[in-house]
């Protein structure tokens, strides 16, 4: 009987652990926490090539910096355009279930590259 509680104790310490690991990845919190914390990090008034050093810094991918528009964001409709110049990013991936989702990164800059205003945008992609 011991020998029985015994493993499922550790059955439900594993199954703990694995959890746990999974929820740890900060790409799970919400689009408002990860936005919070960005700021919090790169604050508005940000040169864009200092924003730009951060994104590399932690290997997220820089999917295209456009020097000739903001970004249009659509956090609420309608959306609204930010900035002037803009950087789009892909902090990466993460398997839900059961679609994966992408959290993507936003970072709006007025006309003398300072940081205004950033969006963070989740998409789901099915199997």
């Amino acid at each position: 009987m011991k020998k029985r509680w015994k493993f499922l104790f550790i059955v439900l310490l594993v199954i703990a652990g694995v959890f746990s690991f999974i929820y740890s990845n900060p790409l799970r919190r919400s689009e408002e926490h990860i936005y919070n914390r960005l700021l919090r990090e790169i604050p508005r008034g940000t040169p864009l090539p200092d924003v730009k050093k951060y994104i590399e810094a932690r290997g997220w991918k820089v999917d295209y910096i456009d020097e000739n528009s903001g970004f249009i964001n659509r956090r609420r409709e309608p959306g609204t355009l930010v900035g002037e110049k803009s950087i789009r990013t892909s902090l990466g991936d993460y398997q839900d279930i059961p679609f994966e989702a992408n959290v993507t990164v936003f970072w709006g800059f007025d006309k003398d590259s300072r940081l205004i205003d950033i969006w963070v945008w989740k998409t789901w992609d099915g199997l």
